[in-house]
């Protein structure tokens, strides 16, 4: 039966795209109003190699930019290079093939202990541009290439996971967002704008409310 839903997987939306690649000219059918002019970005697994037995949830973040500008449009793609990516890259082959890191039994040796594949949702906020998922920091990606600048903590504000699903607040701009994982309890919830980060007495557990 598995065997059966990773076909189907490859052969359906859900396969990865191998290659990372530019479009500066997209063929535009009719006319864009001039005055729409912006990016719209997407983040979603998309492995680098097969890992057997691995959960399409468990592939490497790969970012999408559609930009429009001055009735034009054009589209690129990256991968998002964690650790883990960069550590795969070299060894030219799946290291990590499990939740929480587990590494594959016939891995060779590496020095790469983190698992994090930033894979699940991208935001803009205080002015970075931020890919998510829910065990490890925010990775921040620069907006125009797409490449990966570090993990941002907030002025070492943060420590640990951040979830994938902050929610902004209309009346203030603060980012409301908590961490936890399956170590420990609730990391705890807070509000950040800019560089400060303050945490708030009552903690709620809520994933994508």
């Amino acid at each position: 039966m598995l065997d059966q839903v990773e076909t189907k997987a490859v052969r359906s939306n859900l396969a990865p795209i191998p290659m990372e690649c530019d479009a500066p000219h997209l063929k535009i059918v009719g006319e864009l109003p001039r005055e729409l002019n912006g990016t719209l970005y997407r983040n979603g697994p998309n492995p680098q190699f097969e890992a057997p037995g691995a959960h399409w949830f468990l592939g490497d973040g790969m970012l999408h930019a559609f930009h429009l500008e001055n009735g034009r449009a054009s589209y690129r793609n990256r991968w998002v290079r964690t650790p883990k990516w960069q550590a795969e890259h070299d060894a030219g082959r799946a290291l990590f093939g499990g939740f929480g890191g587990r590494k594959l039994p016939d891995a060779p040796a590496t020095s790469c202990t983190d698992s994090g594949v930033a894979n699940t949702n991208i935001i803009f906020h205080g002015g970075r541009l931020l890919a998510l998922e829910e065990g490890h920091l925010p990775t921040e990606i620069e907006p125009g290439t797409l490449n990966r600048l570090g993990y941002c903590d907030y002025g070492k504000g943060i420590a640990g996971p951040f979830t994938a699903h902050p929610k902004v607040d209309p009346i203030t701009g603060e980012m409301v967002f908590f961490g936890y994982n399956a170590a420990g309890p609730l990391t705890g919830q807070f509000r950040g704008r800019g560089d400060t980060v303050r945490s708030l007495r009552r903690a709620l557990c809520q994933h994508g409310t």
